[in-house]
């Protein structure tokens, strides 16, 4: 009865995620080092409080991209991203921003601004492209844990 509770215990620490904050790169491109290659050295990640997710912005400007760094609950106390950012916030997406024209009911997005959300990782706004890794990880934490406390 001990070893199945001392396996279940450890299983459950192995699949268990920290319900820490996030901690996201905070910056602006025109700062130098924060455009598409982010040089993590010059912008080190930032704690984020109760923010769930990473977000990295987007704008095209004619030929030249502007992105900003930063955590979701940052940007959601200005009102221009409070109305811009898209509904859907989910990890790994990239939406175009809302439109608010009241002249252009229909024309709903705008394409030439991006939202990308993540949340797999700390400092994980600085990735072009997301891959998560965490659910294999956790798999295998469990099958060793019952594979070493079976011999106990």
């Amino acid at each position: 009865m001990a070893k199945t509770t001392l396996v279940c215990l450890f299983v459950f620490i192995s699949l268990y995620q920290s319900c820490s904050a996030i901690m996201c790169h905070r910056c602006v491109s025109a700062m130098g080092g924060c455009g598409d290659d982010l040089d993590w050295r010059m912008f080190p990640w930032r704690d984020c409080g109760d923010s769930e997710f990473c977000v990295k912005i987007i704008k095209k400007v004619g030929s030249e991209h502007n992105i900003v760094r930063d955590c979701e609950s940052s940007l959601m106390r200005s009102t221009r991203h409070r109305l811009l950012m898209p509904n859907l916030r989910r990890h790994g997406y990239c939406l175009p921003a809302r439109k608010n024209d009241a002249y252009k009911p229909m024309d709903t997005e705008d394409e030439k601004v991006m939202y990308c959300f993540c949340n797999d990782w700390n400092g994980c706004n600085s990735a072009s492209k997301i891959s998560s890794k965490v659910t294999i990880i956790s798999i295998v934490s469990a099958i060793i844990s019952y594979s070493v406390l079976r011999f106990i």
